[in-house]
């Protein structure tokens, strides 16, 4: 735990389900060892900081961008290059559609309500997952409505913000419960993440 800051010991001691909990620490663990290696810092040493719409950043090493983000099983870090990024990563749970019209921009409304019954759930998440990513790259949080701006694919199924077309979306189903999505605003993403398990943490911190 010394790895971990007393803020973040403290705030996942508040936490009703230990599994929440354990999450939180071990995103903490993940991105101290994670910046340490593009930073030349101890993961100890690094501290963050946040801005005015909560978005943590590097005290020292603003030009290091990262966001992190947790649900259910998994943990999601994007890092590296000079652009700002953004990631999430949701359980999919049933879930009243309805939503859908609150939160998405008309365009994306339309969108999800012609997909298959079968795919309608996914979509979701996918449009959910990749609307959150933006505005956390962006770092204004919700203070951005999310019907603000549309999240739509392209005839190759590659997503695109007509709102911010400079920035670059990936999308991606990890498995039967988690939908990630990620946000670049210039630069590239990888095809596909990197997946770090708790025994390859564990060994970076030893």
């Amino acid at each position: 735990m010394s790895q971990v800051s007393a803020e973040r010991r403290a705030q996942a001691s508040r936490f009703v389900r230990q599994a929440d909990a354990y999450r939180s620490v071990l995103g903490e663990i993940l991105t101290r060892v994670t910046l340490s290696k593009l930073t030349g810092l101890r993961p100890a040493d690094l501290s963050f900081t946040r801005n005015s719409y909560g978005k943590p950043s590097l005290s020292h090493h603003s030009d290091v961008p990262f966001n992190v983000s947790h649900s259910g099983d998994w943990i999601a870090l994007i890092s590296g290059g000079t652009d700002e990024l953004g990631v999430d990563v949701e359980k999919i749970a049933p879930i009243d559609m309805q939503i859908a019209e609150r939160f998405f921009s008309p365009k994306e409304s339309q969108f999800l309500a012609a997909e298959p019954d079968d795919r309608r759930l996914e979509t979701f998440y996918r449009l959910w997952t990749l609307k959150e990513s933006y505005i956390k790259a962006v770092g204004m949080g919700l203070s951005m409505p999310l019907d603000s701006f549309a999240i739509l694919p392209d005839e190759r199924e590659d997503w695109h913000c007509k709102q911010a077309l400079a920035h670059h979306f990936y999308s991606q189903r990890l498995d039967d419960q988690h939908m990630l999505a990620a946000c670049s605003a210039g630069g590239e993403l990888p095809s596909k993440p990197e997946i770090v398990t708790l025994e390859d943490l564990t060994t970076f911190i030893l």
